[in-house]
C-alpha cells in the first residue's frame, strides 16, 4: 500500500517556493526532503516486509503441504493396519469356532466308538460259536480212529491219552493175560 506521498511533496515544494523566504524555503525543503528519504525508507522496508511474508507464506504453504502429505500416508497406514487387525480377528473368531465344534463333537464320536467297540466286542464270541458250528467236520470212519489210537498207544510222545508210566523201557501197553492157545497142550494143564 503505497501513501499518496508525491502529492504532498509537490503541494509542499509549491508553497514553500510560493510564499516564504529562502531560509525557511530551504528548511521546508530540506524537510521535504527527509520526508521523502524517510517515506523511500519505507517504502524499502515494506517491500522487504511483504518479501518476507510471501516467502514465509510459501514455505508455511509448503509445510502444510507436506504435512497433509505425511498425514495421508499414516491414514493409508492405518486403514492396513486395521485390515490386519480385521482379518486376524476373524481368523482368530474362525479357529474359536472350530474349537468350539471341537469340544462338543469330540464326547460324541469317543462315545460312538466306545459303543462300537463294546457291540464288537460282544458279537466276537457269537462269530466265532457261528464259524465253528458252520464248520462242516465229517465223522472219522472207524478205521480211521482206530489207526489214531494205535499211533498214540505206541508212540513215546502221546497226545491223546497221557502216559500210564513214565519209564521208557517198560512198555506202555500192560501186559494183558493171553488166551490160551488151543493148539498148546502144555498151556492148558496149568
Amino acid at each position: 500500500m503505497e501513501k499518496p506521498t508525491l502529492p504532498i511533496t509537490l503541494t509542499l515544494i509549491l508553497l514553500t517556493g510560493a510564499g516564504c523566504s529562502s531560509d525557511e524555503n530551504s528548511r521546508v525543503a530540506e524537510l521535504a526532503t527527509r520526508q521523502l528519504e524517510r517515506q523511500a525508507e519505507q517504502n524499502q522496508r515494506m517491500t522487504e516486509l511483504q518479501q518476507e511474508v510471501a516467502s514465509g507464506s510459501r514455505e508455511l504453504v509448503e509445510a502444510d503441504a507436506r504435512s497433509r502429505q505425511e498425514m495421508v500416508t499414516l491414514q493409508r497406514e492405518m486403514q492396513t493396519e486395521r485390515n490386519e487387525i480385521g482379518y486376524q480377528r476373524d481368523q482368530l473368531e474362525a479357529e474359536r469356532r472350530e474349537i468350539a465344534d471341537s469340544r462338543n463333537r469330540d464326547p460324541i464320536i469317543a462315545a460312538a466308538i466306545t459303543r462300537v467297540t463294546m457291540v464288537v466286542v460282544s458279537l466276537l464270541p457269537l462269530l466265532i460259536c457261528w464259524l465253528l458250528l458252520r464248520q462242516k467236520i465229517e465223522p472219522a470212519n472207524d478205521q480211521q480212529m482206530t489207526e489214531l489210537l494205535l499211533d498214540d498207544l505206541v508212540s513215546a510222545e502221546p497226545w491223546l491219552m497221557p502216559p500210564a508210566n513214565t519209564d521208557p523201557d517198560k512198555p506202555r501197553l500192560p501186559d494183558f493175560p493171553q488166551p490160551p492157545d488151543p493148539g498148546n497142550p502144555t498151556e492148558r494143564s496149568t
